[in-house]
């Protein structure tokens, strides 16, 4: 019973599967056999005619039953198995048309066998019993209407139904030599598919830990950034360990591999169901986890995973996180968060470096002008919180805060003559002035952690429709950042004091707002900072 179980199942493997042809291989084959099939439409009434001995209006007869089968087999909504059906009963009922002309002469017969090898040509059985089922009934039934249509031997004549089955065996036995390529190409093709897999299951794995590396690690996450939401966020953690330069110059590096592998495998261990961990690159590691909007166990279950310690070494891990997508809109956005935090945390909480840098420069400004000094501190404030409205990403709404409170730190290049002028500027001191951004963004540029900001100063005085200075941007040519600051500057500039001009009233310097929505300010920014504005009146009131 075994042998017989084995015998079978050893047999169907040498058979096809069928229905495993690539898209575009099979479109490839049923154009030619359609290109084949009008070929045949255009021929076939020829030898009607001539080899035939038939009217004319006989072979018209022939056209318009091809003529269907063609076109039907060309439209791409019927699908892939009707078409290669359609396609197939119109070059099977081609050659029984040429049988017919040929009033049954036995060679006419051998368009069958070309046709099934042809045919397995779509690497489907359906096709291929169509083609024999065809052989059967056409024979068959013909041959016991008109047996001298179908057949040119007595014998044949007497008994049409033994010699149309006898013919649709010979015409099934003709396809076996196509389905012995049928099965070699399945073979190729399973081939292909297993090397291209562990090609690709290679290239996104870490072959020190068993992790998946960077690669991988983007892949999952542009998927998952498909499908995320408010609704269905992700977490992604950055750790990086504490500790393992030094134990790696002390071991060796064969021993700092043997430590990688071990912590690699207890955070591949540590992360919950559904999370997946990632080696980045030398002492650097991820986990990926759908479904979390607050990390905080995740980090400190995978620091403890990347945790060791013995005579003469410790080793730990810092980490930081970002949430998408209430934290970050892309991938690049997110690791560049994350790893933020993770560096603000390793370094002990001191602040990064560009907020060190804004701080400086902020306290430049204070000791030149202390009234400048508080006006970009309240316009540092209003930004951000219009920022938050407007549901901006959170690294982008601190970058906002940063260049709202650097948006004038130009203004300490211009002389005190210009800046404190009682009365209007003049066409050369407002010249002068126009250039305060430029300067300003040249200052920040100076510190690298600041570039994203420094962009977003030079454009903080551009108009929306396009009037404003340095570059006469428009709409949203105009960072979204360098709106917002407009925006939330203009309104601290209207109900401030000024050498030459007593404040204006928060209700009137809303409404110059609102005037100016679409010309100077963008529309949905004063909108937004009106909503502010109005949410923190009532708190005040209340």
């Amino acid at each position: 019973m075994g042998s017989r179980t084995e015998l079978k199942r050893q047999t169907l493997s040498l058979i096809p599967a069928g229905g495993s042809l690539p898209g575009r291989d099979w479109d490839r084959r049923h154009r030619a056999l359609v290109i084949l099939l009008w070929a045949t439409i255009v021929v076939l009434p020829v030898y009607t005619v001539i080899a035939g001995g038939y009217s004319a209006w006989h072979a018209v007869g022939h056209v318009a039953v091809l003529v269907p089968f063609a076109l039907l087999a060309g439209v791409t909504r019927l699908g892939r198995k009707a078409r290669a059906a359609l396609a197939s009963l119109g070059l099977l009922t081609a050659a029984g048309l040429l049988v017919h002309i040929s009033h049954g002469l036995i060679e006419a017969h051998f368009a069958f066998f070309v046709l099934i090898v042809l045919l397995t040509l779509y690497e489907d059985w359906l096709i291929f019993g169509i083609a024999v089922a065809f052989v059967l009934v056409h024979h068959g039934a013909l041959g016991a209407i008109d047996p001298e249509e179908v057949f040119n031997r007595p014998e044949q004549w007497a008994a049409p139904w033994k010699w149309a089955g006898i013919h649709a065996m010979f015409v099934a036995g003709a396809g076996i030599a196509g389905i012995v390529a049928w099965r070699l190409n399945e073979d190729v093709r399973g081939r292909m598919c297993e090397t291209q897999d562990q090609l690709a299951r290679v290239a996104r794995t870490d072959l020190l830990t068993g992790l998946d590396n960077r690669r991988g690690l983007m892949e999952d996450l542009e998927e998952q950034l498909a499908t995320t939401s408010a609704s269905i966020p992700v977490a992604l953690t950055i750790l990086d360990l504490n500790g393992f330069k030094t134990y790696n110059d002390g071991f060796g590096h064969l021993a700092g591999d043997a430590l990688l592998r071990r912590l690699g495998t207890r955070l591949g261990q540590s992360v919950p169901a559904g999370a997946s961990a990632y080696r980045l690159g030398g002492d650097e590691f991820c986990v990926l986890a759908p479904g979390v909007d607050a990390p905080t166990a995740i980090e400190l279950a995978a620091a403890a995973a990347l945790t060791e310690h013995g005579e003469g070494f410790r080793i730990g891990a810092a980490s930081g996180s970002a949430v998408l997508p209430a934290e970050a809109k892309t991938a690049e956005a997110a690791l560049r968060l994350a790893d933020q935090r993770m560096y603000a945390f390793k370094h002990g909480g001191r602040p990064p470096a560009g907020a060190q840098s804004r701080d400086v420069l902020l306290q430049v400004v204070a000791e030149r002008d202390p009234r400048l000094g508080h006006h970009l501190g309240g316009v540092g404030d209003m930004a951000e919180a219009v920022a938050e409205r407007m549901d901006v990403a959170a690294e982008e709404i601190e970058q906002i805060r940063q260049a709202a409170q650097l948006h004038d730190v130009g203004k300490i290049a211009l002389p005190d003559a210009i800046l404190n002028k009682p009365g209007p500027l003049s066409t050369e001191e407002w010249a002068f002035m126009q250039r305060h951004t430029i300067i300003g963004e040249r200052i920040i540029s100076a510190a690298s952690a600041l570039t994203c900001v420094a962009g977003l100063v030079r454009s903080s005085h551009e108009r929306f429709d396009g009037n404003g200075y340095p570059d006469g941007l428009a709409g949203d040519e105009i960072p979204l950042g360098a709106r917002i600051v407009a925006v939330c500057d203009a309104h601290d500039a209207m109900v401030s004091d000024r050498p030459y001009r007593s404040g204006r009233s928060v209700p009137d310097a809303l409404s110059e707002l609102r005037r100016c929505a679409g010309t100077q300010f963008d529309p949905q920014v004063v909108a937004s900072f009106c909503s502010v504005a109005a949410e923190r009146k009532s708190l005040v009131a209340a």
